[in-house]
């Protein structure tokens, strides 16, 4: 009781209460355009078939087509915030963000669609939130702050599994993207809301932290693990609604059927491991168990002789990429300095949005040359090969 008291009370404090202030505003501003992002993934493929000049290859690339300039943006980006401040760089991403959802929502051919989703990722801000929630928030809070802002990135994309059908059935593609500019604009509008003036403080602990060759080695890994994840991710969503028709019979506006008990089913075991991580700082322990159980589910998706067994595959799957995709962010949060915050968070974020330009590029062109199952199993083996990999790392 003494403990959880000290711990409320600590909770209850003016300064602790600002810093998940702003740990809820910029987890709203991400999760927004996550949110946009995300929204897209389950049901392009499908749609994107009445679009003409359409094929595999080119709806993967579009599909993807924002993950590039992320990837090529994110370090500049965060220069820039370095130099002319976090909110500035984040508005001016939003509005490219923006922009890009009105090229796609009013693109007339599968060229038009590839430059709009590229011009989305041109608003590569992602690094700066990190670095912004990181310049208010002292060392001891940090990860946990991180870790909420990790928690709106699944949050967007769980709301997106299960919304996508239903609002794309309603709205169309096109529709959709002006959705994604309407997310853009409410993101502008809580930036407006966050704190001015400089950074709390710094830390130095951190930023001797960052000058040793272990956490620069650890930061690559976790830079290469994040890459892995979204090419994963990204191809998945490339074969999985033409599989769900094809494989299954299941016609598009019934794929939220599959969606919502999976991605329920994962909570289950997520929040319990992500809750465990954060009590306890070891994100590292549960990096190669994780990556372990993506290919398993990706192997078990791809022998699905069901609905049912898909579906169980699906929630397996959720749960590992959620448990990822909260707990790297705080382990990259924990090996970054004061100076120069913006560009290593960039870094991570840069590896993060390349993969997800290359699952999607790579999954339709694979997708289209050797068919669904391929695809798969070569993200499973991709996904078993980097547990063995990370396992051996953390050995040493």
């Amino acid at each position: 009781m003494r403990g959880f008291s000290e711990d409320l009370s600590l909770a209850l404090t003016p300064e602790t209460r600002r810093e998940f202030r702003l740990a809820a505003t910029l987890s709203g501003v991400i999760g927004l355009r996550m949110l946009g992002l995300f929204l897209i993934l389950p049901v392009f493929m499908v749609l994107a078939r009445d679009v003409p000049g359409f094929t595999p290859w080119l709806g993967g690339l579009a599909l993807g087509a924002y993950g590039l300039t992320q990837a090529l943006l994110q370090q500049p980006f965060g220069w820039l915030s370095d130099r002319l401040g976090r909110r500035p760089v984040l508005l001016g991403g939003l509005v490219l963000f923006a922009l890009g959802g009105v090229v796609a929502a009013t693109a007339e051919s599968m060229t038009g669609l590839v430059v709009g989703r590229a011009l989305q990722g041109c608003g590569a801000v992602a690094g700066v939130a990190m670095a912004f929630a990181a310049d208010y928030t002292r060392p001891e809070r940090r990860p946990v702050v991180l870790a909420v802002i990790g928690i709106g990135i699944g949050a967007a994309f769980l709301l997106s599994l299960l919304a996508s059908v239903p609002v794309a059935s309603r709205l169309g593609l096109s529709g959709l993207f002006w959705l994604t500019v309407g997310l853009a604009v409410v993101g502008m509008l809580l930036v407006l809301t966050t704190p001015r003036g400089g950074a709390v403080a710094t830390d130095a602990a951190s930023d001797a932290l960052t000058t040793t060759p272990e956490s620069r080695w650890e930061i690559r890994i976790l830079a290469a693990a994040v890459f892995l994840l979204h090419a994963v991710m990204t191809a998945l969503f490339v074969v999985l609604p033409g599989r769900l028709e094809v494989r299954y019979g299941l016609e598009l506006a019934a794929h939220w059927h599959l969606y919502v008990p999976a991605m329920l089913g994962s909570l289950i075991f997520a929040l319990p491991v992500l809750a465990w991580t954060g009590r306890t700082g070891r994100e590292r322990t549960v990096l190669p168990w994780a990556f372990a159980v993506l290919g398993a589910a990706l192997l078990l998706l791809q022998a699905a002789s069901d609905v049912t067994w898909a579906a169980v595959a699906l929630a397996v799957y959720f749960s590992a990429f959620n448990v990822l995709e909260a707990a790297m962010p705080a382990r990259v949060a924990r090996l970054s300095g004061t100076r120069g915050r913006g560009r290593r968070m960039g870094l991570y974020s840069t590896f993060q949005f390349l993969g997800a330009f290359v699952g999607g590029a790579g999954g339709g062109l694979v997708l289209q040359r050797s068919g669904a199952a391929s695809t798969l199993l070569i993200a499973a083996g991709l996904s078993l090969l980097w547990s063995a990999v990370i396992a051996v790392v953390r050995s040493r």
